[in-house]
Order: structure tokens, then sequence, then C-alpha cells
């Protein structure tokens, strides 16, 4: 009886296999080629891909195949083998992308982040240290400055460096460049935090700094929320926010 169930499950398996191929043989692949596609399909359908987009990559491969076998080639040829296409397919190569793509948000976004982080250190600081907390503090004009630079420099940094950008220029010729960069920025750092404070540059009540803080995390959500933000200085490890 058992035996019996068995031949019957082997059958309708053979059957399954049969339907499956059917789509691959007499349409003009070669056995080889349709021998590949059958192969794949049965891996393909195995993924969490949606119906339609398994149905879109099949397409394309057919047709594909049907013009290039013509001049030689073979699935094995274009493709690799299965497990290497399938890979391909669910894991495909960053495009690169060029110094500018999609910067401002990500400079906007480090800007926010330093703002805060020097609106909270300085009002801390004026609300601990009340007797001497003018000479400790910072103007506000010069933690403008300096979020704004540090905002800018630190996705200008990160991309000189990273190999899914479209890069000019050597990759000693980066390193030159990065190191003038980190010079220019620690001149600009001592300069802002020169700039006199006064009526030019006051220094504003702690409750100031936490205010301009809170209004700046808000900010900060926002842009992270609209933009693809792949480049934060203060978790690095974080991944882009998702959107494609």
């Amino acid at each position: 009886m058992t035996e019996k169930r068995n031949a019957h499950v082997q059958q309708k398996r053979h059957e399954s296999d049969k339907k499956e191929r059917t789509q691959f043989d007499n349409i003009g692949l070669t056995k080889r080629n349709a021998d590949y596609m059958f192969r794949f399909n049965r891996q393909l359908m195995a993924t969490d891909l949606s119906v339609e987009r398994k149905s879109e990559i099949v397409k394309q491969m057919k047709d594909q195949l049907l013009v290039e076998q013509k001049h030689g080639a073979t699935a094995r040829n274009l493709y690799g083998t299965v497990e290497q296409r399938i890979d391909f397919i669910m894991n495909p190569p960053k495009k690169p992308i060029s110094m500018m793509d999609n910067f401002w948000p990500n400079a906007v976004y480090n800007m926010l982040f330093f703002y805060i982080i020097f609106n909270i250190l300085y009002g801390i600081t004026m609300l601990m240290s009340k007797n001497s907390a003018n000479e400790q503090s910072v103007g506000i004009i010069s933690i403008t400055v300096l979020s704004i630079l540090s905002g800018i420099l630190i996705p200008l940094l990160t991309r000189m460096m990273d190999s899914n950008v479209k890069h000019k220029y050597s990759g000693w010729t980066r390193v030159l460049f990065l190191l003038l960069i980190i010079v220019a920025w620690i001149a600009a750092f001592a300069i802002s935090m020169g700039i006199p404070k006064g009526i030019i540059n006051p220094v504003v009540p702690f409750y100031v700094n936490f205010i301009l803080a809170v209004i700046s995390i808000g900010l900060a959500i926002y842009v992270y929320k609209k933009y693809t933000i792949t480049v934060n200085f203060f978790t690095p490890g974080m991944k882009a926010n998702g959107r494609r």
C-alpha cells in the first residue's frame, strides 16, 4: 500500500515537472538553455519576490536567450550558474552614484544633528555654571556656523572614500583632498570659536539653546522621513531609511 502511495506521489511530481518544462520547451530554446530556464524558474519560484516580478524576470531572460543563442551564447555563459543568477537577482550590485546625488539632504540632516548637540551641550554649560556662564559658553552664531560647516563636511568626507561613488580622482589624490578638508575644518572651527561674543554673536540663555535643540530635533525627523539619509555622523552604522 505504501509503495503504491509513493508511486502515485512520484507520478504526480513527474507530471508537475513535465508541465513546468513545457513553458520552456518548443519555444525555440536549445535543450541546454531550456533545461537551465527550468531549473532557474524552480529556484526563482522559491524566493519571496512578487508573482509579477518573477514572471517579468523569466520573460526577459527567455527573450534574451532566444536572441543571444543565435550567436552561440548559452544561459550559463550569460548568467553564470543558476545559483549565481538567483543571488544576482536577490542581491543586485549597487549602482554607482555621483558625489552630489542626494548630497544636500544628508548635509542638512547632519547640520541639524550638530546643531542639536551643540545647543544641548552649551545650554547645559550655561545651566551648570551660573557664575561664569558667559565666559564658558559660545555665541549662537558660532554654534550655527560650526553646525553648517560640520554638516556639509561629514557627507563630503564620507563620500570621498565611498566605493559606491563615481570618483574622478585616484585613491591617493582623494586621501590628499581628505587631509586638506580636515585641516580646513580645524581652521574653520578655530575661526568660528574666535568670533567675538556680543551683539553680532550673542550668548543666548540656556533655555533658548534647549528650545533650538527641540526645534532642530523636529526638523531632523522630518528630513529623515522625507529623504534617504545614508550618512549620519552620530550613528555611522545606520543604513538608509528604506526608500529606493
